[in-house]
């Protein structure tokens, strides 16, 4: 089971995603490379290969990990628990509808994740716990808020859900803990992914310092994992939800439909959700309003009560009738 990140924030989520939010447009070019340069973490990407901006010739998304294996063939490091596949298809789902529910489901992840003898599985399922308890509750993160971020602003704060990004934190701690036992795959596609959420849940300083660190953890999970869907979507997901000039839509989304027809990449259905919803994402933003929609529908044959879906399409059918 991936997650989404992205039920919302998923697609999302990723999330992903605000991408070095602070800048200021008056700069030129080469100013704001350089400030990116000695500002934020870079993970071995260059400042010209960040501010590339869309290329139909972009190649993002091909993996040079090596041979390509089955997933039936090469299974995770670290399967889900039972109760973790449960807390997220209850969020994907929209059953948790309040913090009662969310609790139970949260406990009962930490319990079977305790319950593991291996350290390193212990680690990696405690962390999805913690991942999915923050990701529910920023169910009413709304994805167009993305639009407003005022990226001149450097000292602005997306500060969404304190509390959220307190789990979050807890998440890539047990992450880290776990890649000191073993380099696993799992380990770094659970940590993009947290790191992800982190950067729609605190401020821009937090996104400057970190925000790049999703895509060089997930690489390094498909270099061990070919098949991790979760860390082929991770590896994309910044492109296609990163503010302009960092967005690459059209790349991004050539990429994930790659990743949708690839048999050799495990797509499980919160992988397939996230990927809908971030395709879905790249023709919002292109003001394609119906092929947004026609994406974002697709979700509801894998959960009927997707939130993100239902949030995402009504914001569309407003901007297609001229709405605010």
């Amino acid at each position: 089971m991936a997650n989404r990140i992205f039920n919302v924030k998923k697609a999302l989520s990723a999330a992903l995603l605000l991408l070095l939010g602070s800048l200021v447009f008056c700069e030129t070019e080469e100013e704001m490379k350089k400030r990116i340069l000695s500002t934020a973490d870079l993970s071995g990407e260059s400042a010209a290969e960040i501010m590339a901006g869309d290329d139909d010739t972009d190649k993002g998304g091909d993996s040079k990990s090596g041979q390509k294996r089955l997933p039936s063939t090469f299974p995770r490091d670290v399967p889900y628990t039972k109760a973790g596949i449960d807390f997220c298809e209850a969020h994907y789902g929209h059953k948790i509808i309040n913090d009662i529910v969310r609790k139970s489901y949260y406990y009962a992840s930490l319990d079977a994740a305790n319950a593991l003898s291996d350290e390193y599985s212990k680690l990696i399922s405690l962390a999805r716990a913690d991942y999915y308890y923050g990701l529910s509750l920023m169910e009413s993160f709304d994805l167009t808020s993305l639009d407003k971020i005022d990226l001149g602003d450097s000292s602005s704060a997306v500060n969404i859900n304190d509390t959220a990004g307190s789990y979050f934190d807890k998440a890539i701690s047990e992450c880290n803990d776990a890649l000191k036992i073993k380099k696993g795959s799992d380990a770094y596609s659970t940590l993009a992914q947290a790191i992800s959420m982190n950067c729609t849940a605190k401020n821009v300083a937090y996104v400057l310092a970190n925000g790049l660190k999703v895509r060089a953890n997930a690489k390094k999970a498909v270099a061990l994992d070919y098949s991790n869907g979760l860390g082929q979507f991770m590896v994309i997901a910044q492109d296609a939800y990163a503010p302009w000039p960092f967005c690459k839509l059209k790349s991004s989304r050539k990429a994930l439909l790659k990743v949708l027809d690839d048999k050799y990449i495990r797509i499980e259905r919160a992988d397939a959700q996230m990927i809908y919803a971030a395709i879905g994402y790249t023709f919002y933003k292109q003001k394609k309003w119906d092929k947004a929609i026609e994406w974002y529908n697709k979700i509801f044959e894998l959960y009927p009560q997707n939130y993100t879906a239902r949030q995402m399409i009504r914001k569309i059918e407003d901007r297609k009738a001229g709405k605010k």
